[in-house]
């Protein structure tokens, strides 16, 4: 049992559980693959609160040193894997759909040719050494060609090179709000941006929504009722509901916002593969909106590269958040992102990824439940509302049976919200379609059957 190897002191604090932690995996009293114990029962152990373990696995997760398996449990990062090296043959079989990944292309020679390029281009001490807290100029400026392609008018000079698209929202709401701060968001949200304001002493309250995502009149009366630090909404391929704002409703969302002197955290992170006519937030409240995004939604999670754009007079703050946590991308990451906008493969990467989520769309279309779901013809997940009979967290433990990982609901919901009778299924995780095809047809199966009572054995 963890506790019977280290030891945390008397009622430890979160940050305590961390570092503990931390340390026990550096002198290998924990190791790869080895099992965490279950938040409540930790939590029970040491004589502190649920919400104290959770807040430390969050950010033991965050930092890469745990992942966390939906009906299994939390694992030490770094695979289970047998003597011969073949990964287990329980996690061979499992097929994840909890897991937002989207397929990426086969680059052939592009990456060897790429770096080849910048190797012969530039000094090693050029290339691995550190980049400004902004990024470089010459990255910056590509970036903001790319997006006034989708509606964000910005010059190099406002947009910062994160690593990633969840620096950009910790770096955002770290410097837009304060410590204890309540920020609005979708009812319904991405965990991992919940975990950020959690890390940050950041309060979420959830907004109404519907199909087409936020609904303004329940912003306007939340901003009446109590005071609020900022707006964070998704305008486009909405995690998890896939909902896409129409255009009055971001022109209302903006209003409101002007009308109580509010930040606009606006995420395109799920967003960067689709093709949508409509302006951002950014475009029609340029002089508030703090636009973020990702190419390792494109690329590959691996890149780490993405970015936040400020409203000139707030770069300067924002740009601190990215200085006080983890600092810019790396420059070579920086450099093959920068040389992929202005070379055009990005938007054969697109193309691709667009392609293949069709081909995965139209899969799920073949069966008649699955065929129900919340889909966009370029958004690598779907949101399936379940039969009367389903209850979302008890689908999602009959998934785990049958070999197949789903997110659990209540992980989106905000606050104490009601959970919806519904799961979120990232069609573009598997390896392959057939990959897919297999977890469909179990889902399938399990859709059209009745839950088991907890009382059988």
């Amino acid at each position: 049992m963890l506790n019977n190897v280290i030891q945390f002191g008397e009622k430890p604090g979160y940050a305590t559980i961390v570092s503990t932690i931390v340390d026990a995996i550096a002198r290998r009293l924990l190791v790869a693959g080895e099992r965490l114990p279950p938040q409540r029962e930790l939590a029970h152990k040491l004589g502190v609160a649920i919400a104290t373990v959770g807040r430390a696995y969050s950010q033991l997760e965050l930092q890469g040193f745990v992942e966390s398996h939906v009906g299994r449990g939390t694992f030490i990062a770094g695979g289970r894997r047998r003597a011969d090296g073949a990964l287990d043959q329980a996690d061979a079989e499992t097929i994840d759909l909890s897991i937002y990944r989207v397929p990426v292309a086969d680059l052939d020679s592009a990456l060897s040719d790429t770096l080849k390029a910048i190797i012969a281009e530039h000094h090693p001490q050029q290339i691995l050494g550190s980049s400004p807290a902004a990024g470089q100029l010459s990255h910056r400026q590509a970036v903001a060609g790319w997006l006034k392609r989708y509606g964000v008018d910005a010059s190099a000079g406002q947009i910062i090179i994160t690593n990633g698209g969840q620096h950009a929202v910790m770096a955002a709401i770290s410097t837009l709000t304060h410590a204890g701060e309540t920020i609005a968001t979708e009812e319904f949200t991405d965990p991992k941006m919940k975990s950020v304001a959690s890390y940050l002493d950041r309060k979420l309250i959830g907004v109404e929504m519907d199909g087409d995502g936020m609904i303004p009149s329940s912003l306007e009366a939340l901003c009446q009722r109590q005071s609020i630090g900022a707006v964070y909404v998704t305008t486009r391929g909405q995690n998890p509901t896939n909902a896409t704002l129409p255009l009055h409703r971001r022109k209302e969302i903006a209003e409101i916002a002007r009308r109580h002197d509010l930040p606009i955290i606006e995420s395109d992170i799920y967003g960067t593969t689709m093709a949508d006519p409509l302006p951002p937030i950014f475009s029609i409240a340029p002089e508030r909106t703090h636009f973020l995004t990702s190419f390792g939604r494109i690329i590959g999670p691996g890149i780490k590269v993405g970015c936040l754009v400020s409203p000139p007079a707030d770069v300067a703050t924002t740009q601190a958040g990215v200085g006080m946590s983890t600092g810019s991308a790396t420059l070579i990451a920086a450099e093959i992102v920068s040389r992929w906008i202005t070379g055009n493969q990005l938007e054969g990467m697109i193309r691709w990824q667009q392609a293949e989520n069709i081909r995965r769309l139209s899969l799920l279309t073949t069966y008649p439940l699955l065929g129900g779901a919340r889909t966009d013809v370029t958004s690598p997940h779907v949101w399936l509302p379940l039969p009367e009979q389903w209850r979302a967290e008890d689908f999602v433990d009959a998934a785990a049976a049958q070999g197949i990982t789903i997110a659990p609901t209540h992980s989106f919901v905000v606050g104490r919200r009601s959970m919806p009778h519904a799961v979120r299924l990232c069609i573009g995780s598997p390896p392959s379609v057939e990959a897919l095809q297999i977890a469909c047809e179990r889902l399938e199966r399990l859709l059209n059957s009745q839950p088991k009572s907890s009382f059988e054995t």
